[in-house]
């Protein structure tokens, strides 16, 4: 009896200790990708389009450097390539209109 006991809280032990799978994002926007196209001196080109196989737009915006001030936000429809000029800026991105992350650009 002991051992079918042992057994019966192994099992569930063992059960609750299965990792939850996560759950995929499910924001208003898809996140980006950005590639530096055409570089000079004081800056660089960069375009911007949604990930391969979103079905969503992505939102993007520039922030300066120096100031820390925010452009208004840009929005790249899914299938569409936006060009950029950063000289001394960064972009950064949201899939749920609210938190901003940095947007890395390869």
């Amino acid at each position: 009896m002991h051992r079918i006991l042992f057994l019966v809280a192994l099992l569930c032990a063992a059960a609750v200790a299965q990792p939850i799978p996560p759950t995929p994002p499910t924001g208003t926007y898809c996140q980006p990708v950005a590639l530096r196209d055409f570089a000079v001196v004081i800056g660089y080109q960069a375009v911007v389009q949604a990930a391969p196989g979103c079905k969503k737009p992505a939102l993007i915006r520039k922030e300066s450097r120096i100031n820390h001030f925010s452009e208004p936000p840009i929005l790249v429809p899914v299938g569409r390539l936006q060009r950029i000029w950063l000289l001394t800026h960064r972009l950064s991105y949201t899939m749920d209109g609210q938190t901003w992350r940095p947007l890395a650009v390869r």
